[in-house]
């Protein structure tokens, strides 16, 4: 059978990324979703070729869909900030296709607060919340700010789980209308 293909960062944006297909009632055995472990690996057209995702494209993946974080281009990092991941993820697409010789479904969604285009999923999450949960959450980042906390995302992540269990994420927010979107098309 031939597949989508979701490729994301890590284990959190994995589960999300399960959640929100099982919202939208998609049939999970015609998507697989794969860990890259890394921003910077889905800018490496070696990992591609090392992964053995290029061989399978076309025979066993008929669409991809690349989903990361913006984080933060104040971090000088080379693929940070929603242009440059932007910039830089069009830039792959068009090399694994000219390595492929042939085009394909391919499409990527960026994480971040849409208004400010910063971040990553849990900045995304933070932008659906309700008035007061949302407060209680900047606080609580507010709150970690002063120990420099390398992993304020995991932090605001395990607590947001914590605190509010049910519904776990509003995927009717507007704010997700576009992943929901690129996620529908994958089909």
């Amino acid at each position: 059978m031939v597949k989508s293909l979701i490729l994301c960062e890590g284990g959190d944006d994995e589960a999300f990324i399960r959640l929100f297909l099982k919202s939208l009632k998609s049939d999970l055995r015609k998507i697989e979703i794969k860990k890259l472990s890394s921003k910077s690996n889905f800018f490496k057209l070696k990992m591609y070729q090392d992964e053995n995702i290029l061989a399978k494209i076309d025979t066993q993946y008929n669409k991809i869909l690349f989903i990361f974080d913006s984080d933060y281009k104040e971090t000088g990092e080379t693929n940070n900030g929603f242009y440059k991941s932007k910039s830089s993820i069009e830039e792959i697409i068009i090399k694994i296709k000219e390595y492929l010789g042939f085009d394909f479904y391919t499409d990527y969604y960026i994480v971040c607060n849409p208004i400010t285009k910063n971040g990553n999923l849990e900045h995304l999450i933070l932008s659906t919340l309700d008035k007061k949960p949302k407060e209680c959450m900047e606080d609580l980042l507010n709150c970690i700010k002063p120990y420099h906390t390398d992993s304020n995302k995991k932090i605001l992540l395990t607590g947001y789980k914590t605190i509010f269990k049910e519904p776990l994420y509003n995927f009717s927010h507007p704010n997700f209308n576009l992943l929901k979107q690129k996620l529908q098309a994958l089909g």
